[in-house]
């Protein structure tokens, strides 16, 4: 059986073929009605199976004219379509003639029946003449046919309205969402690109033209990229890098840190992601991101800084304890050996010579301490300019001769809350380390102001929070220094000074003094233009207390009161026994606390002062004082210790009434705290 599919959509056309061959039929096949007309009149064709909705002749009017040609209106008719597939669409083909309306898609059983079904109507009405159209009739079919088609048309109208619509929505949607990406992409430090290999050419985004500082103007390939972009030094491990990812045979790889130079000269440290893609087995194109870390590499080197000072802290304040404990029995039985001797004989002058250098040890362990941030300190609210020119006469003394120190104090400045002694220490090391700077003849300077730093300040100088602060900044006019030297100025035993010469300690106490007070130090430097020190100390609420240089002393004695010493260290224990006796106090000795416990229980009289160490096996300090001033009252109590530990004092601030005494100390100092605790009110 030839059968005559009119279909313009090659897909169906295919589908619809496949199936009447499948089973036994012959097919052939036109685009639209008119093409058939012109098949149907030279070959003999058994059944048609046409679509409507065709270019040049639709199917209606194809079955029309099928229908009205003598020759032809014998021959079975089906439409198969898509587009019109309403009942009214139904019963105008069956109207015009059509002996089957089926909808697309159907299943091939279906579809089979219904054809079968088709040619046995029409094998049934073999010998009948099949009469033409009623021209009444013609006349409904022709009104039905237009409403059709002019329904028909209003749809497709209104789809594609509906299809420009949402094609325009699509498309703001898209200008939309890149404009999202690519404000995202600037506010991570972002950019994009495509590396097409074989060509060379690289295109880029518009965030990467913003990262890199280029004109959208400009035009690359990778030769360029090359030359003028990658740094120099990182070139070599790049280019090996995209050749071993091409190489791979992977598409994604990274990430990958390098260097770039922007067309200004910047240079960024940035953070790559690349996919590579391959035609023929061959890598074709490599699409990659490029996300600038600069800012997150500073901050991961100052975060790599910070975790390296605070391991030493933790280092000095561990070892602090046990060697103040050695240091502090030297001092004490060579300061008594030093009683005896006489003055010039030549062993006061080798126990002179053993005494300076335990002080300068205990020195050392005081700057480690004050690194560590674990100096005992007694902060109190002072005029920061009267604590300065308390000490102008010692740092011109310090200086010498040859150096100018000029002080320009600030008008009205702020309060601040700090320990005086912690003042000395730092006017101290940076005028020290200004006079080396110097070495011959030259000038430093100690100014003062107050400030308030903003938010802006803060993010370009890490660590140091909003707000207002009193500025004391020391300048010379030295040899400078260069980044290198400054990266490493505040590290403990960081010098550039000869063997010998110092110890690498004093920037490292400035800069634990500052952190343990909540400021901030910065530096300012070149080689061959000085340098500057900035300190920021915060600004506090109070009234100043009046500062005054320190004058010598008698060395107190005891009125005969009863002192309870307490100190797990054997050696320092008898030794402070030795010096307290001296100075005429009567002595009670524990080695424990368990054992203080119990001779203050057996004790009748009363116990005037508890002298005990602050770390101590089995309770600390300040539980043995609260079970000591349960027995007995009236005791008070002075701890001494290499370093608190946070047992009597937070973050190194002593707590509001606890007295204290920074191990080693020599005689005069022990005679001076003991007696100033006894006589507090």
């Amino acid at each position: 059986m030839n059968i005559l599919i009119v279909e313009d959509h090659e897909e169906s056309r295919y589908l619809l073929e496949s199936l009447l061959k499948g089973n036994g039929h012959g097919v052939h096949w036109a685009a639209n009605g008119a093409d058939a007309l012109a098949m149907l009149a030279t070959i003999p064709i058994d059944l048609i199976v046409s679509d409507i909705l065709m270019p040049v002749m639709d199917g209606f009017e194809f079955c029309r004219k099928v229908k009205q040609d003598e020759k032809l209106r014998a021959i079975p008719f089906i439409f198969y379509t898509a587009t019109y597939t309403g009942p009214q669409d139904e019963a105008l083909a069956l109207k015009m003639g059509a002996d089957r309306f089926i909808v697309k898609p159907c299943e091939p059983d279906v579809f089979m029946q219904a054809m079968e079904a088709a040619l046995g109507a029409a094998a049934g009405r073999k010998d009948q003449t099949v009469p033409a159209p009623v021209p009444a009739d013609n006349e409904t079919v022709f009104k039905l046919y237009n409403e059709r088609l002019v329904r028909k048309l209003e749809q497709k109208m209104q789809e594609a309205e509906r299809e420009i619509v949402a094609r325009q929505a699509a498309e703001s949607a898209l200008l939309e969402s890149r404009e999202r990406l690519i404000t995202a992409q600037r506010i991570a430090k972002m950019g994009d690109f495509t590396w097409e290999i074989d060509s060379g050419v690289v295109t880029w985004s518009d965030a990467m033209f913003d990262l890199l500082a280029y004109e959208r103007s400009e035009r690359f390939d990778y030769a360029r990229i090359n030359r003028e972009i990658h740094h120099p030094e990182d070139l070599p491990q790049v280019t090996a890098w995209l050749h071993a990812c091409m190489a791979s045979g992977e598409i994604h790889h990274g990430p990958k840190e390098y260097r770039l130079v922007r067309k200004d000269g910047k240079v960024l440290f940035v953070q790559a992601l690349i996919a590579v893609r391959y035609k023929n087995g061959k890598p074709a194109e490599i699409f990659g991101t490029i996300q600038d870390i600069t800012e997150r590499r500073k901050l991961e080197e100052q975060l790599r800084h910070s975790q390296k000072m605070e391991s030493v802290g933790r280092l000095a304040g561990g070892v602090a304890h046990d060697y103040n404990n050695m240091l502090g029995v030297i001092l004490g039985y060579t300061e008594l050996a030093l009683a005896k001797a006489a003055p010039g004989d030549a062993l006061h002058a080798y126990l002179q010579e053993i005494f300076d250098a335990a002080r300068r040890s205990a020195d050392i362990t005081r700057q480690l301490l004050a690194f560590a941030r674990r100096q005992t300190i007694v902060p109190v609210v002072l005029d920061l300019n009267a604590g300065v020119e308390s000490l102008l006469k010692m740092l011109r003394r310090l200086i010498g001769e040859n150096l100018h120190l000029a002080w320009l104090p600030g008008p009205g400045l702020w309060p601040v809350r700090m320990d005086p002694s912690q003042l000395n220490q730092i006017l101290a090391n940076l005028c020290v380390n200004a006079r080396d700077a110097i070495g011959d003849i030259g000038q430093i300077r100690i100014e003062t102001a107050n400030v308030t730093l903003d938010e802006a300040y803060g993010g370009a100088h890490p660590g140091i929070a909003p707000g207002d602060y009193d500025l004391l900044m020391v300048s010379d006019d030295g040899h400078g220094m260069t980044k290198e030297i400054i990266d490493h100025l505040f590290e403990p035993f960081f010098t550039t000074k000869e063997v010998g010469k110092g110890t690498g300690l004093g920037l490292a106490t400035v800069y634990g003094i500052v952190q343990q007070n909540e400021g901030a130090i910065h530096v300012y430097s070149e080689p061959g233009k000085g340098s500057t020190f900035k300190i920021y100390l915060p600004r506090h609420a109070g009234q100043a207390v009046a500062i005054s240089a320190p004058e010598a002393e008698e060395i107190p004695k005891g009125r005969g009161e009863t002192l309870l010493v307490v100190e797990d260290e054997e050696a320092i224990l008898t030794l402070t026994q030795k010096i307290l006796e001296i100075m005429e106090y009567r002595v009670l000795i524990a080695g424990s606390p368990e054992a203080a416990i119990d001779l203050a229980g057996r004790h009748d009289g009363p116990i005037d002062l508890l002298v005990s160490d602050v770390v101590l096996p089995e309770m600390n300090g300040r539980e043995l004082a609260e079970k000591v001033r349960s027995l007995h009252p009236e005791v008070k109590c002075l701890f001494m210790s290499g370093y608190t530990a946070d047992i009597i004092a937070h973050r190194g601030v002593l707590d509001q009434g606890v007295h204290f005494l920074q191990k080693p100390f020599a005689t005069r100092d022990l005679a001076r705290k003991v007696r100033q605790v006894l006589d507090h009110e």
